[in-house]
């Protein structure tokens, strides 16, 4: 390559690398984030619904909901493993539909142990609070989840869970 050439080739580079570095810096002065992290469930949450709690109890709600995530967390995982065999054994053949659904329904009781380990724990602390916090702690955990929103599943029909009015039939 020419001189001439390697120098048009450098300018180009630096130009490049001139807009790249600005919107990097665009990016920070104007406080877009460049990466999200994702919404916090499960644990983190209650976690975070802690902060709604005078420190001393705030201590004792984290110690609450860390020791159950302990016991809970490890169930949690298993329940993820075996619902993934359970669906990657469907690829096998001959095909075992009786032993994917039983896997599927181990899982299944696995993750609601775990669930309900954590309930039990969160409304046995909660049942310690002095009333007005218990109160806060209850209004917090009743609240609805931030974050994106769940999958519409029913095919656009109001469920359970669903503010939107039901139509008119």
């Amino acid at each position: 390559m020419s001189r001439r050439g390697l120098l048009i080739a450098l300018v180009v580079s630096l130009a490049v690398n001139l807009f790249m570095l600005g919107g990097v810096v665009g990016l920070a002065l104007i406080g877009l984030p460049m990466h999200r992290p994702p919404p916090q469930m499960g644990p983190p949450r209650l976690m975070a619904l802690g902060e709604t709690l005078t420190p001393g109890q705030r201590a004792a709600w984290q110690t609450t909901i860390r020791q159950t995530a302990e016991t809970g967390g490890p169930k949690l995982m298993r329940a993820r493993l075996m619902r993934r065999d359970a669906w990657k054994a469907l690829a096998t053949d001959p095909v075992n539909p009786q032993a994917a659904l039983a896997a599927l329904d181990q899982a299944r009781t696995l993750e609601f142990q775990a669930r309900s380990e954590m309930d039990r724990a969160v409304v046995g602390f909660a049942a310690t609070l002095p009333t007005g916090e218990r109160r806060k702690l209850g209004e917090a955990l009743g609240k609805a989840r931030r974050g994106p929103p769940k999958p519409d599943w029913s095919g656009g029909h109001p469920g359970p869970d669903d503010d939107r009015p039901l139509p008119d039939r």
